[in-house]
């Protein structure tokens, strides 16, 4: 026999490993984002329809455009059978078996496997979960039971039952019996013989047409819209009471199970098989035009014999913002933007963060894991813009090096004048940290984390991403992911030029880098001249202030997009009179750089950079910053 027992996802999520139980994502012509498996949407679908279907529309997708299995069968993704030989486990108030989370001791216990799944089935017809009563609930009877549930309107339900006895006179005993009972198979879940499937799928959805043309929605709530796959449900028993009178047909009851936390467990696919280059970017909607203009950025310097694969970790991009996105890439065949959201990594949820940071900067470091099966990725910070191709960096060699970036040079300022890190380690200047924190001796080992060239295929066969999730667990770092990533790494980093990650200066071009030793000094003042990438890292960004080194190069890739007014709007109210409260609020956002300009100088006056009094100095404020803040 040949099975297929598919389970219905909304958004990434752990998958099983069984190649009999696929994986669908429902109600994919609604979204935009890429969970890692085939949608419901091509061929003939009611993808659309699923916010009032539920799974129903994997169910009709698979009616309507597979080669039906011997076997069909669908379940959720995080309820499943127990397809074990022990049918006698605890259950919870719901009929159900509660597991923390999906992994492989999880699927041994119960049965998750192609095997185990024949022989649960044996002889029979029709795999079902254990009937749920009611009265768990608190209800008389299935009929009470749809009729007081929130969400659910009785009306609708027996405007369905009229539809089906109408049109199946021959069911109305079997409408009886189920509404009277106290108990049946919930949730939509089951396994069943082809033919069986298909007369099933014909009578459900015939009746779920019919019903299409006589119910409304009376301003109901989203989750009120959901009554198709609540009906559903109720039309499923009804069907299965008339089965058994009618026939000898053999069912098997068993348990069905839930996972309590939600993981994700799969990985991405390369979406062109030659000349592909890879690019990560993490972006939240308040970064939605600065992605735009790196993303037109990209395209003006691409070459048109290769193609870019474009993945966005998402943060919170609205709709709106990511159909712009798309629209960027519109008749370009080259290119291609998919959207993946940050919150599925669930190790980020407790690791620790600090302002102006937030939790998907993180994100970096789950790069190995969802791009597994690439050779290489390069990942850039959205608050740039290149002006070089970024094949370039896919094509450079590597050797054994797990990663490519470019020296930080702002790190090696840090440790020159005795700034302050703060982490579990406590408080310790730049160069005490990088030294027992991080294990780096010098500060030019020290790469900056706004472009990167991960080495994928070096990284898969040392299992680097434990590592990094191992520093990530129960820890805190200055400078967050990317101190992880330089410690992990240390050693094991090909130096790009600076060229490939130049700093707009944030308002400090003439006052901090001159500082710095001549030769860096000297590197740097060279690398602006032809800058390959352009990073507005700081407070000061082109998208608020026009007085910022490399703002042309910015608005260059704005103009033509949909942003462009908005930039421009934000930079006009930027330039009102200073008498306007809404125009002094914006001009304090700006104002911490203006205050250092004016303290600086005293500063050094009394505490050089570099001295034993300026680390002590800057000791005391942060622990009296400490103190005041906690």
């Amino acid at each position: 026999m040949n099975i297929s027992i598919y389970t219905s996802h909304h958004k990434p999520s752990a998958f099983l490993s069984s190649p009999v139980i696929k994986p669908i994502h429902v109600g994919k012509a609604n979204s935009l984002d890429e969970i890692c498996c085939a949608g419901d949407d091509s061929g003939d679908s009611i993808s659309l329809k699923n916010p009032f279907y539920c799974e129903l529309t994997a169910h009709y997708w698979v009616w309507k455009n597979t080669d039906i299995s011997d076997y069909v069968g669908f379940m959720h993704y995080r309820r499943h059978f127990n397809f074990s030989d022990d049918q006698y486990k605890d259950e919870d108030v719901w009929g159900m078996v509660s597991r923390s989370e999906i992994d492989a001791d999880y699927e041994n216990e119960f049965g998750l496997d192609e095997d185990s799944i024949k022989k649960c089935i044996g002889d029979a017809d029709l795999l079902l979960p254990k009937k749920w009563s009611v009265k768990a609930a608190g209800n008389i009877n299935n009929f009470e039971h749809y009729k007081v549930s929130d969400h659910l309107h009785i009306e609708d339900y027996q405007n369905a039952l009229d539809i089906l006895t109408d049109k199946y006179p021959e069911y109305k005993k079997a409408v009886t019996l189920f509404n009277d009972a106290h108990n049946g198979y919930y949730t939509n879940m089951y396994v069943m013989k082809r033919d069986l499937f298909i007369e099933y799928s014909d009578w459900l959805f015939s009746i779920l047409s019919d019903l299409e043309e006589t119910l409304y929605f009376k301003n109901y709530s989203q989750q009120e819209k959901r009554v198709f796959g609540h009906i559903s449900e109720r039309l499923f028993n009804i069907f299965i009471i008339k089965k058994i009178a009618d026939s000898k047909i053999k069912i098997k009851e068993i348990q069905r199970t839930f996972i309590r936390k939600e993981t994700f467990n799969s990985y991405l696919l390369p979406q062109y098989i030659s000349n592909s280059v890879p690019v990560v970017i993490c972006s939240d909607d308040n970064y939605a035009m600065a992605l735009g203009g790196l993303i037109k950025s990209i395209i003006n310097n691409a070459s048109s014999d290769k193609n870019y694969d474009l993945v966005i970790l998402d943060n919170g991009l609205t709709v709106k913002n990511k159909h712009r996105i798309l629209s960027l890439i519109k008749d370009i065949t080259n290119f291609s933007v998919r959207f993946f959201s940050v919150h599925a990594f669930d190790e980020i949820k407790d690791a620790y963060i600090r302002p102006p940071f937030t939790i998907a900067t993180y994100s970096r470091l789950f790069i190995p894991r969802l791009f597994r099966h690439f050779e290489k990725v390069v990942f850039i910070d959205t608050d740039t813009v290149v002006e070089s191709d970024l094949a370039e960096l896919i094509d450079i060699s590597m050797g054994d090096n797990l990663v490519a970036a470019v020296q930080d040079i702002v790190m090696e300022g840090f440790v020159k004048f005795g700034n302050i890190a703060e982490s579990d380690d406590g408080i310790q200047t730049a160069g005490e940290y990088l030294k027992s924190k991080l294990a780096l001796s010098k500060p030019e080992e020290y790469f900056q984390g706004g472009i990167m060239v991960f080495n994928i295929e070096a990284m898969n066969k040392e299992n680097i991403f434990s590592r990094l999730m191992s520093e990530l667990k129960g820890q805190s770092f200055w400078f967050l992911d990317q101190d992880i990533m330089n410690k992990v790494f240390h050693g094991r980093v090909h130096f790009l030029p600076l060229e490939w990650n130049v700093y707009h200066g944030n308002g400090h071009t003439d006052t901090f880098y001159p500082n710095l030793k001549f030769s860096t000094y000297s590197r740097y003042l060279k690398a602006r001249k032809n800058p390959k990438m352009i990073h507005f890292a700081g407070e000061n960004k082109p998208w608020h202030t026009d007085k910022v080194d490399y703002y042309d190069n910015f608005i260059k890739n704005i103009q033509g997009t949909p942003w462009e007014l908005e930039v421009y709007s934000k930079l006009i109210h930027l330039s009102a009179p200073a008498s306007t409260i809404h125009t002094k609020n914006i001009e304090m956002g700006l104002l911490q750089t203006k205050i250092k300009r004016k303290l600086l100088p005293y500063l050094d006056r009394i505490a050089p950079r570099g001295t034993k009094r300026r680390s002590d100095i800057a000791r005391l404020y942060y622990k009296i910053r400490r103190s005041i803040l906690g």
